[in-house]
């Protein structure tokens, strides 16, 4: 679907205007997993953010779900500590 911006409103690509209808997904995803290194004032503990909101394989049921809820969006909460957790510049591969 081709999705833009008409007179402050977003459209369709027949121009008619969408009503967006979404949730947050995972306030968990702020705080990293639990492990035995991940002690928050350990300065050389490496936090994990794997799993959040929800185990991957969880994800079709999840997403199932909020669509037969009537939800068309998502709102996707991620953290930079999540992106950069090894430092600037270092993302997993």
């Amino acid at each position: 679907m081709v999705v833009r911006i008409a007179d402050g409103e977003f459209v369709d690509g027949h121009g008619r205007a969408l009503n967006l209808r979404g949730v947050n997904l995972g306030g968990s995803s702020k705080i990293p997993v639990p492990t035995s290194s991940s002690d928050p004032l350990d300065p050389q503990s490496t936090p994990s953010f794997v799993g959040r909101p929800f185990p991957l394989a969880e994800a079709p049921l999840h997403f199932r779900r909020l669509r037969a809820c009537g939800f068309n969006v998502i709102r996707f909460i991620v953290t930079w500590e999540a992106v950069e957790h090894e430092g600037p510049g270092k993302y997993d591969t």
